[in-house]
């Protein structure tokens, strides 16, 4: 073999190594996504190969980062979607995850149920918060169907202020009542009343008596 058929066949290969991811990625890519949750009557079937290229570019379907749930997470209040895969025209099962807004603005956090691995769907239990980039396309996505998200942040209960004509009034101790003056002490000021009246008669007498 001259150096010219040996450039000619490094070349070539060269060209197939450069060319082997794409031929990987028509190979296997993703077929639609299937999603329910609040705000979605029935449910939410997406087909476009755009919006799963978009997806997968913004990292919504990377590995997960968490070891539990998070905390102040309504697990009630999630969107569930299901991802299938077009595996050389075979459309299969590939990823089933749980999908919890937060605030706007907010990265939200996944939760991964079921992941494609060895040809089957295995059972996971895998969390993730989402990158800005991830969430925000994901929000699009669903502003674009007419779906507004709902967050499943727990939210503390406010108490109510007590209104001031309820609000409890103060104790206060009853004012004890007089004792009741006892009747034999009533009787005995008396007698020494009249005792001192009819004494001082007596002595006003003597003295008349006397100067007379």
């Amino acid at each position: 073999m001259n150096r010219t058929k040996w450039h000619l066949v490094l070349l070539t290969l060269i060209v197939v190594l450069l060319s082997f991811p794409s031929l990987v990625a028509l190979a296997k890519e993703l077929g639609s996504l299937t999603i329910t949750g609040p705000g979605i009557k029935g449910e939410l079937r997406l087909t476009d190969p755009k919006i799963m290229m978009d997806l997968e570019q913004s990292g919504f379907f990377d590995q997960a980062v968490l070891t539990k749930a998070p905390k102040d997470l309504n697990l009630d209040a999630g969107y569930t979607i299901i991802v299938q895969l077009n595996l050389d025209g075979k459309i299969v099962p590939y990823i089933e995850m749980v999908y919890y807004p937060t605030n706007e603005g907010q990265p939200g956090y996944v939760h991964y149920t079921s992941r494609y691995h060895g040809g089957t769907l295995q059972t996971v239990d895998e969390w993730d918060i989402l990158g800005r980039e991830a969430d925000s396309t994901f929000r699009s996505l669903m502003t674009a169907n007419h779906v507004t998200l709902q967050s499943a942040l727990v939210i503390a209960p406010v108490k109510a202020d007590v209104p001031a004509a309820s609000a409890a009034k103060p104790v206060t101790a009853p004012l004890a009542s007089p004792a009741p003056i006892q009747t034999s002490y009533i009787a005995l000021a008396i007698a020494v009343t009249i005792m001192l009246l009819v004494g001082a008669g007596l002595a006003i007498r003597r003295r008349n008596v006397s100067t007379g």
